[in-house]
């Protein structure tokens, strides 16, 4: 008798062990904005955007300073729209080149109030002591865009090297239209 009550116990404790094992993979993709199971210090950054108070959030370089931006050359910049808030998080390692950009910062655009999230974006960055986070407003109100789709503009069809909201791609020429 007492070799199935233990027998029970080492199954339980299995299962248990599994259970736990599943949730962890299943969170491991998943951004929380309040910090998630283990809150810190330093954790991801959320900035909403109104009707009435639009928001635009811009990175500085700060270590890269020109005459045409004397408090830091700005990498990032994005008008979050109305109603969408702009989620984000800098993991110090990961970045394109280990002296300007060692950093990378993940991010993503959703709907005001989203609590959980995959931040499926990520922009190579200078280090934290480096960057710097602005917050201005436009002028209001401002009306809510009806599209869903904002992404960073990257790779050969961006207009510069700071990163600006674009309109989906469907609205856009494809590369093989020639237009």
């Amino acid at each position: 008798m007492a070799h199935t009550a233990h027998a029970r116990t080492v199954t339980a404790r299995r299962i248990a062990a599994a259970s736990l094992l599943a949730l962890s993979a299943a969170i491991a993709g998943c951004y929380s904005t309040s910090g998630g199971f283990m809150p810190h210090t330093g954790g991801g950054f959320t900035y909403e955007s109104t009707s009435l108070l639009p928001t635009t959030v811009t990175v500085m370089n700060a270590c890269e300073r020109s005459p045409d931006h004397p408090n830091g050359t700005p990498f990032f910049i994005m008008e979050i729209p109305p109603g969408k808030q702009l989620t984000f998080n800098f993991e110090e390692d990961g970045g394109d080149d280990p002296v300007k950009r060692p950093a990378r910062m993940m991010y993503s655009l959703w709907k005001k109030g989203t609590q959980t999230g995959k931040l499926e974006n990520v922009l190579s960055c200078p280090p934290s002591a480096c960057r710097r986070i602005e917050v201005t407003y436009r002028p209001a109100p401002e009306q809510a865009r009806p599209d869903e789709s904002y992404r960073l503009q990257t790779g050969p069809d961006a207009v510069g090297p700071v990163g600006q909201p674009r309109a989906p791609k469907t609205d856009r020429p494809s590369p093989t239209s020639g237009g």
